[in-house]
């Protein structure tokens, strides 16, 4: 009861002083009360529609209610469907419209936990333990008009210090109030909320949570010219890095195109290094084959020549000429010749038969040596070929290798051509894009754009502001531990209040 009668004259309060005054030739205000459940479902919501009549006349005004009320003054409200009127004096008027459960805006949800165990607010009054509370705000489906995404809600939770200690609360402005510790949210508009405070309590109590939804009005200006000269600055380098990274993708097209025909080429010397590796083996193999018989062969044409000498010395035996050998017989016969004259031509015949054999003779044995150096050469000749065989084999691999790397740095190229591309595409304009988000962001902070709709009749069409006014039922023991003199002295004290404002 305590907590109820502090509620009821806080809104008396709010309504009558906090709400702004209504600008010249505005109709109507409206400051929508809520009482919520405790776990923040819609219980009851009233309309408190506002009027600055500066002549006496007639209102006229719309929505759908349970029941009507003049709040300060004894003119009759009529009620015709929808339609409201009421012909009263110069001044305020202030009529209260009973909506019953209407949805709001904003779906609020509450859930408390003490040691791990959900409990209601009802029902963890006077519980002891660690406490978790979650508040979840999110947008309600039936709201058509905007509110969520135009209006910020002011939350705050109120907990006594003496009862609850160690409180944790992320992204709240806390202070103290007394002996209360107070816990403010400002939830902007189109955002939600999803709290969480802990706290470690006893005897748990605590006051109504309260939540007003306002549409701001912030006069925030943000000077933006050095942002957008360093954006324009930055949108200039975008456009040179796509540039240069088109004229590195020409380039690497162009040394993709050499490396191909590099990579042909290398194939081409491994085949021919190849074929010329098998040759010279083959060479190597065959003069290796001849010089195998060089010894054979002159060894043979030797015999031949000893027994052509042999063969001569037998004829000449007895004429007195010394004895001929592979050395002396060119000198010996040819003294002879030329002593005798060779009447018979024997002689002459002898050494033109034994110098041409030794003719043949001295070229097989130039011939078998040149065979056995072209042997020796040619092995030599093969163990390169096959070296320059493998070493073009490398060659043509590395080529492939170079050739399948320079492909893919193609398609790289083309990826990043197309990143460059589509950074130049989106950062075009981007001084202006900059100027628009901004605004974007700051534009529900200045109060958005467009009229104030009226919450309660879209037919209602000269409303200058609309507030709502949330709270929740305060967490506290039953009625009947409240000693009675606490509640005389509450009740007292909204008599006062009440008369103090001529409502009494």
């Amino acid at each position: 009861m305590k907590s109820s009668v502090k509620i009821l004259i806080t809104l008396i309060i709010i309504t009558l002083f906090i709400v702004p005054a209504a600008a010249a030739g505005t109709q109507k205000e409206e400051v929508i009360y809520v009482n919520l459940n405790g776990d923040g479902s819609v219980s009851h919501v009233y309309a408190v529609n506002i009027f600055d009549m500066q002549t006496g006349g007639r209102i006229t005004d719309y929505g759908s209610y349970y029941s009507v009320r003049n709040m300060v003054t004894t003119d009759q409200i009529n009620v015709n469907g929808d339609e409201i009127t009421i012909d009263t004096t110069p001044g305020k008027l202030y009529y209260e419209g009973d909506l019953g459960a209407a949805p709001i805006p904003w779906d609020v949800r509450i859930t408390y936990y003490m040691d791990g165990v959900p409990y209601s607010a009802e029902d963890i009054a006077g519980k002891s333990g660690n406490l978790e509370m979650h508040i979840v705000i999110t947008k309600d489906p039936s709201d058509t008009e905007d509110f969520y995404e135009k209006y910020a809600l002011m939350m705050t939770v109120t907990m006594d210090a003496n009862k609850c200690r160690n409180i944790s609360a992320s992204g709240a402005t806390m202070a103290n109030v007394g002996s209360d510790k107070q816990l403010s949210y400002t939830i902007l508009p189109d955002k939600g909320a999803d709290v969480v405070i802990t706290s470690s309590v006893v005897d748990f109590e605590m006051d109504a949570i309260s939540l007003n939804g306002i549409r701001l009005s912030l006069n925030v200006d943000v000077d933006t010219t050095e942002m957008e000269d360093d954006l324009t600055e930055l949108s200039d380098g975008i456009v040179k890095l796509d540039d240069g990274a088109w004229e590195l993708r020409d380039g690497v097209n162009n040394l993709s195109r050499g490396v191909g025909n590099a990579s042909v080429g290398g194939y081409r010397i491994q085949s021919g290094a190849a074929t010329l590796a098998s040759g010279t083996n083959a060479l190597s193999s065959g003069l290796a084959s001849l010089a195998g018989q060089n010894a054979a062969l002159t060894g043979g044409a030797d015999q031949i020549f000893s027994g052509l000498l042999a063969s001569a010395n037998a004829q000449l035996s007895g004429s007195g000429i010394p004895t001929l050998t592979k050395d002396n017989y060119a000198d010996v016969l040819t003294a002879v010749i030329n002593s005798t004259g060779d009447p018979t031509g024997q002689l002459t015949q002898l050494l033109s038969q034994l110098t041409a054999y030794q003719t043949f003779y001295t070229g097989l044995v130039t011939y078998t040596t040149g065979v056995g150096y072209a042997s020796t050469n040619a092995t030599l000749l093969s163990s390169g070929a096959i070296t320059l065989a493998n070493g073009a084999s490398s060659l043509s691999f590395g080529l492939s290798e170079l050739n399948s790397g320079t492909n893919e740095l193609k398609v790289a190229m083309v990826n990043l051509t197309d990143g460059t591309g589509e950074l130049r595409d989106n950062t075009t304009g981007l001084d202006t894009k900059l100027t628009d988000k901004i605004n974007e962001v700051l534009d529900p902070l200045r109060g958005g754009t467009g009229s104030t709709h009226s919450f309660v009749s879209e037919k209602n069409t000269q409303v200058s502001s609309v507030q709502f006014v949330m709270h929740t039922p305060a967490i506290e023991k039953t009625e009947s531990e409240v000693p009675d003199d606490e509640t005389e002295e509450d009740l007292n004290l909204m008599q006062r209040v009440l008369r103090l404002f001529g409502l009494a």
